[in-house]
């Protein structure tokens, strides 16, 4: 028997009938552990068997014909444990445990606190709760939250984006991701800034915000379209790349 360590089972497989110089379907193996692609392109683990050739067993030929054709049936002996590798790879079955939001709150704070520890910053605080039924509060704090927003926000950006790529398809929740008091910060300024553009749309009829940076952009836009349902609002960007945001009619 051999252990082998590969970056795929099928790899491993190969390898295997390359170290023992046999094909494939002349392998027994077990499946140690199932590759696993990690959580946000981190913690990834190698597929692991352990591996022998299949035995044959010396018996006298049959006597009759017809039973020579036939195919032995498995059976559950000493090699039990072992597959026959010329059926096809079976995936693990995917997990249908329901789980309380006490155990998705755990699992998603486990998740982040392991990523952060790959991370060159220094954060104490990871907090998971629900803020709305469909939408789960995650806040960070700690001595490099600056660091960790980076500068016009473009860290935040990224995280934010990468845990509601992740949290969105694997739960289902949307996100609102704190990290000390950045988000709070941004949407008190901007709350303040857009008093003046509602009013001009609810004067005018449309409007046009100042260029925006980063995360102030996307919070006016939600902002925007919540306070007015039935106006088209859009990101537009002038000969300098610089991100601004119109309100206007729905052309009929």
């Amino acid at each position: 028997m051999k252990k082998i360590t590969a970056p795929t089972l099928q790899e491993a497989l190969s390898q295997a009938a390359l170290e023992f110089g046999c094909s494939v379907t002349e392998l027994e193996y077990e499946v140690v552990q199932y590759e696993s692609s990690g959580f946000l392109g981190l913690f990834k683990k190698p597929a692991i068997i352990i591996a022998q050739t299949k035995s044959t067993p010396t018996s006298p030929s049959p006597k009759n014909p017809s039973s020579a054709m036939q195919k032995p049936k498995p059976t559950q002996g000493d090699n039990a444990e072992f597959f026959d590798a010329s059926e096809f790879i079976k995936e693990p079955a995917p997990k249908q445990t329901f789980q309380t939001r006490d155990e998705i709150i755990a699992e998603i704070t486990a998740s982040i606190e392991e990523m952060l520890s790959f991370m060159p910053y220094k954060i104490s605080t990871v907090q998971v709760s629900f803020s709305d039924p469909q939408t789960l509060y995650i806040f960070l704090d700690g001595a490099d939250s600056a660091l960790l927003i980076g500068e016009r926000g473009y860290r935040y950006k990224a995280l934010s984006y990468l845990l509601f790529n992740w949290i969105q398809p694997a739960y289902g929740y949307n996100i609102r991701l704190e990290i000390a008091q950045f988000l709070q910060n941004q949407e008190e300024a901007i709350d303040a800034y857009l008093v003046g553009i509602v009013n001009e749309v609810r004067r005018e009829g449309k409007a046009q915000t100042k260029p925006l940076d980063g995360i102030l952009a996307f919070i006016a836009l939600k902002k925007l379209r919540d306070t007015f349902p039935d106006k088209y609002i859009s990101f537009r960007q002038n000969a300098q790349n610089e991100r601004y945001i119109i309100i206007n009619d729905f052309y009929r």
